[in-house]
């Protein structure tokens, strides 16, 4: 399977770098980051042609296989798990005999070849509790020994700002990750999966339907056109509109800066 991007230096520095990669049911991404310069040098994004979970798992396999660089000793691993089944529940509600059962309420029956994994958020007050199949925590497990693990909704609520109000949507293949927060505290975070460009509107209509907000801003990221139909139907119902910015305290590579910044700018936010 060929990238869908793959920007990576001629040489790189393991030793000296940090690497962050996220894996999902759409695809797999890695980055690199040289800690000297502060400046993401590499940047490699797959997509799956086949979505349907759990048929995945070969194919990202041989991405590590065919992968040298992902074999080499970095200065840190992180690795985030952007995977749809997961329910976030608050300290004074939290029992971790319940993990299941509340799963499979919420996202449908446990099967034999998933685990559960949760984060704490201490900052919020919250556990994010989610499933993901048990191959991908093994194999990332034997080649990155050291490395982190976090659920993608972690990072993203770790990440809201403590006065801020917005609904902020990323864009995968088929699939949207959508956050609303106001006045820094999380409202909705969830995936949604979509076919046409009239049915992220419809998603996004009733986010806020269901929260009564009439208007809010819109930061949108991931892999969507200016001039697409798609961002076309959203900027009929949302206004304003903006594109995520990559980080400024962050240098990236020439290379990486050739392309439309919110191409990238939510894996960049992942590097924590």
């Amino acid at each position: 399977m060929k990238p869908v991007f793959e920007i990576l230096p001629d040489n790189i520095n393991a030793g000296n770098c940090d690497l962050v990669c996220e894996v999902s049911n759409e695809g797999f991404s890695y980055l690199v980051r040289d800690l000297e310069t502060n400046t993401f040098i590499a940047l490699a994004v797959y997509h799956f042609t086949n979505i349907i979970p759990g048929n995945h798992f070969p194919i990202f396999q041989k991405i590590f296989e065919d992968t040298s660089l992902l074999s080499e000793n970095f200065m840190n691993v992180n690795i985030i798990y952007s995977f749809p089944e997961s329910v976030l529940v608050p300290f004074s509600m939290y029992n971790s005999k319940n993990n299941a059962e509340v799963l499979n309420m919420i996202h449908g029956d446990f099967t034999e070849n998933d685990v559960i994994v949760t984060d704490v958020l201490l900052d919020h007050k919250v556990y994010n509790c989610y499933r993901m199949p048990s191959e991908i925590i093994r194999e990332t497990g034997n080649r990155f020994p050291r490395g982190k693990g976090l659920h993608q909704y972690s990072l993203l609520i770790k990440n809201i700002s403590a006065d801020g109000s917005k609904l902020s949507v990323i864009f995968y293949p088929h699939k949207i990750v959508v956050t609303l927060s106001k006045d820094g505290k999380v409202l909705l975070i969830n995936s949604f999966s979509y076919k046409a460009a009239e049915d992220v509107s419809y998603i996004l209509l009733n986010v806020c339907r269901q929260f009564e907000i009439e208007s809010i801003p819109l930061e949108v990221s991931g892999l969507i056109e200016k001039d697409s139909s798609l961002f076309k139907e959203i900027y009929k119902y949302f206004d304003p509109v903006t594109f995520t910015p990559l980080p400024a305290e962050i240098n990236f590579s020439e290379e990486i800066n050739q392309y439309p910044p919110h191409y990238f700018s939510h894996f960049f936010g992942f590097d924590s």
